[in-house]
């Protein structure tokens, strides 16, 4: 905590001490507000009612070509919160299984794929194996998919662009490759070795 009082105007006035001895601290904390600031706004906010910058438009280093035809984009679902870390452990689980590739009918037609067929995904980054979902709610060109199982491997082919004033990570545009494959990638077989050595020691751990 001291570390952060040095390095943070807003919270000079914070200690552990304090927290213990008053439970809890409204920041700014510091020299003008030695007790907190319970109310942050009172009659108007700190810097005015918002505030608006432009900033240029700056297009992505990320484009198509003739290996990686397709976008792809990705996104949450309303059932799964982030990445799922939490609401993977409840019921949420029976609307939203599995992390599925969202494929126009039109894209799946070109390549052979039908409904729930496992499907390759390969961008200039790496590469993982979804099951497939052909739907019209994405453009023919663009396919999605969402982020909230580990075994997915989302983030293993979206790039490593981001922002370039705020750093967020771009991954809403990768270029990528879509395929009809026979079985999930060998990384992801790995895993789910893996998931079962561990279940099965934490099975043996608890009679133990």
């Amino acid at each position: 905590m001291a570390e952060i009082a040095g390095l943070t105007p807003t919270f000079h006035g914070v200690s552990y001490e304090r927290l213990d001895e008053e439970g809890s601290i409204q920041w700014p904390c510091n020299d003008g507000a030695p007790s907190g600031t319970p109310t942050m706004h009172v009659d108007t906010f700190v810097r005015g009612e918002g505030l608006f910058a432009v900033t240029d438009f700056v297009a992505t280093d990320e484009k198509v070509n003739r290996r990686f035809p397709m976008l792809l984009t990705t996104g949450r679902t309303l059932t799964q919160y982030n990445v799922g870390a939490q609401t993977r452990r409840t019921e949420n689980v029976q609307w939203h299984e599995e992390d599925r590739l969202e494929i126009n009918p039109a894209d799946a037609e070109d390549r052979g794929i039908v409904e729930g067929d496992w499907v390759g995904i390969q961008s200039r980054q790496g590469d993982t194996v979804l099951r497939s979902h052909l739907t019209d709610r994405v453009q023919p060109g663009v396919v999605y998919t969402t982020f909230h199982y580990p075994l997915s491997g989302a983030n293993v082919i979206t790039t490593d662009n981001s922002d370039w004033a705020t750093n967020c990570p771009e991954y809403k545009v990768t270029a990528v490759q879509v395929s009809k494959v026979s079985s999930p990638s060998s990384w992801q077989k790995q895993q789910v070795d893996f998931n079962k050595l561990q279940q099965q020691y934490l099975d043996a751990a608890s009679v133990d």
